[in-house]
C-alpha cells in the first residue's frame, strides 16, 4: 500500500492497516535517540538543581489493563515523590515534591518517553504493537472503577459507554489523544475526578474510532508539540515568577474533606454487578450472560438449609437470638456479602439501589 491509497483509509479500516503501522514505526526511530538525550540531560540537570527530597527521574512501571481485559506494565519516569495517590492539591505541594529537572520533564511530556523507547524496541524484536501513537489512553483499574461508577450515577450516556467498553477491549492504548489535543482535557479542575472530564473521554475516543486517518493522526501529533511549546513557556515563566515570589503552603485538610464518602447504595460491588452488563459479552459474568441456573440451584439449597435452621431450637449462646442469629449459607454479621448475593439467598431480598431520575443504567438499552 503506497501512501496515496493510505490516506483514502478512514475508521477502523486505517487503525488496523499495515501501513500505519510501518508510518509509526519511522517516525519511533527518529525520536527514539532524541528521546534517550533529552532523559540523560534532564537527570544531569536534576542532580545539580534539586534537592535532598528530589525525583530520582528512574524509570518506574505502572500497571495498566490493555485489550481483553489483560494487564501490561507501562513505563514511566519518576517526576514526584511521595504517595502518588495523594494529588498534589497547591503549588506550594508541587514544589515540595519535586525538582526544577522534574517540572520541566513534566512540561515536556518527557515522563512518557520511556513508554515511546520501549515500545520502539517491542517492534525492532518484531513483537506485535502495545501502543499507538494516537487512540484512547489505557487506564488502571482505580480508573476503570471511577468510570463505572459515573455510568452507574448516570452521568455517562449508555450507547457511548457500552462502545468505549468495546474499543478499550479491542484496541491498543495509546500515547496521545485526540481528548487532550482537541478536547481541551486539561481545562478541567481534578482531572478524571471531574464529570465533565469523563464524559469528554469517552466522547473522543469513540468518535475517534470511527474518523480515525492519517490525516488526523499527523494533527493530532502537529497539536500535540505545538501543546508542549505552550507548556514550556507558560513553565519558564512560572518558575520565574515563584523565585522572586514563591508560593505559600495552604493549611492541610483532613482526609475526610479530601475524599468525601460514598453513598451507601453506590458501593463496589453494587457498581461492579450492574456495569457488568457493558461489557463484552465473552467478559460478562454468568448472571449478566442470563446463565442463572447454578446460582438457582445454590440458592434453593441454602433456602432449604435455612428453613431447617429456624425449625430447630435457637441457639442460647452468643449474646443475640432469633432474627438476630445467622442461619446456615449467610454471612456473620459485619462481614461483607459474598458475590451474587441476590442469588445466593432468597431472604431477605436484596436492595436495589435507586436509579437516576434522567438516566436509568438498568433500562432496556443496557441491557
Amino acid at each position: 500500500m503506497n501512501r496515496r491509497e493510505a490516506k483514502q483509509l478512514v475508521g477502523t479500516a486505517w487503525l488496523d492497516s499495515d501501513y500505519r503501522t510501518g508510518w509509526e514505526t519511522r517516525i519511533m526511530r527518529r525520536r527514539v535517540p532524541l528521546y534517550r538525550v533529552g532523559i540523560a540531560a534532564l537527570r544531569a540537570l536534576n542532580a545539580v538543581t534539586g534537592g535532598p527530597n528530589r525525583p530520582s527521574l528512574k524509570v518506574t512501571r505502572w500497571n495498566r489493563i490493555g485489550p481483553h481485559g489483560g494487564t501490561f506494565v507501562m513505563d514511566k519516569l519518576e517526576t514526584m515523590t511521595g504517595r502518588t495517590d495523594h494529588p498534589v492539591t497547591s503549588r506550594a505541594e508541587l514544589r515540595a515534591r519535586t525538582s526544577f529537572a522534574s517540572r520541566l520533564a513534566r512540561a515536556v511530556s518527557a515522563d512518557e518517553w520511556p513508554q515511546i523507547i520501549a515500545e520502539y524496541e517491542r517492534r525492532r524484536r518484531g513483537e506485535r504493537p502495545q501502543y499507538r501513537y494516537v487512540g484512547h489512553r489505557p487506564l488502571n483499574a482505580t480508573s476503570h472503577a471511577l468510570m463505572d461508577e459515573a455510568w452507574v450515577r448516570g452521568e455517562l450516556p449508555t450507547d457511548q459507554y457500552r462502545a468505549w467498553n468495546l474499543l478499550k477491549d479491542e484496541d491498543e492504548g495509546a500515547f496521545y489523544s485526540e481528548f487532550f489535543t482537541d478536547g481541551g482535557a486539561r481545562a478541567y479542575p481534578g482531572g478524571e475526578t471531574n464529570p465533565g472530564f469523563r464524559l469528554g473521554r469517552i466522547t473522543f475516543d469513540v468518535s475517534w474510532r470511527e474518523k480515525a486517518s492519517l490525516a488526523g493522526e499527523r494533527h493530532v501529533l502537529r497539536r500535540s508539540r505545538l501543546l508542549r511549546a505552550k507548556e514550556l513557556v507558560k513553565f519558564f515563566r512560572t518558575e520565574l515568577r515563584e523565585a522572586v515570589r514563591p508560593p505559600v503552603s495552604s493549611p492541610a485538610q483532613p482526609d475526610s474533606a479530601r475524599t468525601p464518602g460514598r453513598h451507601d447504595v453506590y458501593t463496589q460491588p453494587v457498581v461492579a454487578a450492574i456495569a457488568d452488563f457493558t461489557k463484552p459479552e465473552a467478559r460478562r459474568s454468568p448472571t449478566a450472560r442470563a446463565e442463572t441456573t447454578p446460582d438457582r440451584k445454590r440458592a434453593s439449597a441454602i433456602d432449604l438449609a435455612n428453613t431447617v435452621a429456624k425449625a430447630l431450637p435457637p441457639a442460647v449462646s452468643g449474646g443475640v437470638v432469633g432474627e438476630g442469629r445467622s442461619g446456615p449459607g449467610e454471612p456473620l454479621p459485619g462481614q461483607p456479602r459474598p458475590p451474587h448475593a441476590a442469588q445466593q439467598s432468597a431472604h431477605p431480598p436484596v436492595a436495589r439501589p435507586p436509579t437516576p431520575p434522567e438516566h436509568s443504567p438498568r433500562d432496556a438499552q443496557s441491557r
